[in-house]
């Protein structure tokens, strides 16, 4: 199972880099929109995010605009083996490199995500068109999201990262909308 996870990890991410820079930026600003539109993500709360790198779906307009309706922001630290907690962010300058490189939040206040108030904005190399997730192989989001139950879970993806089959195990985390360019997949 394993190598057969790697094998589409490699794909996807051989795909993203062969994407041009406007491309990437109008699938960005597209999936962006459809965000913002999102029942779910305007009357939520509290709004988590990942912090996008490398060819990951960006997240900065997301969380500006999260900011700027007066949503509580909170983004992922790594605080050990395996393990994350989400943290709140006054603003994006509040950000350092952390473990892998990854920006996180510089502050102290952990959040814990409410039930029918949280939209987390979760990270993914593939998706099925059902929810399941190819993560990047830490399981860090997947033991977070099992002990943090009831949290609005929308992927932004590529169109050519959303795949007919993942093999996938009973502990991982399905989404319950991935967000494309120009459309929304429920996914329940």
């Amino acid at each position: 199972m394993e190598g057969e996870k790697d094998r589409i990890r490699a794909r996807i991410k051989e795909q993203r880099r062969a994407l041009g820079q406007q491309e990437r930026k109008n699938i960005a600003e597209s999936i962006k929109r459809e965000i913002l539109c999102m029942k779910e993500f305007r009357e939520c709360r509290l709004f988590f995010t990942y912090i996008s790198h490398d060819m990951e779906i960006p997240t900065m307009g997301i969380m500006r605009a999260a900011f700027d309706s007066g949503k509580i922001v909170a983004a992922p630290k790594v605080v050990g083996e395996g393990k994350m907690e989400f943290y709140a962010l006054e603003s994006i300058d509040f950000l350092s490199p952390g473990a892998f490189g990854i920006l996180e939040p510089q502050g102290k206040r952990v959040l814990t995500p409410k039930t029918g108030q949280t939209f987390l904005l979760l990270p993914g190399l593939a998706f099925t068109r059902r929810g399941d997730r190819l993560g990047y192989g830490g399981g860090y989001y997947d033991r977070y999201l099992e002990a943090h139950q009831g949290i609005f879970l929308a992927a932004p993806a590529y169109p050519f990262s959303v795949i007919d089959y993942l093999p996938v195990q009973v502990y991982d985390i399905r989404a319950h909308a991935l967000v494309l360019p120009g459309e929304v997949i429920y996914t329940k």
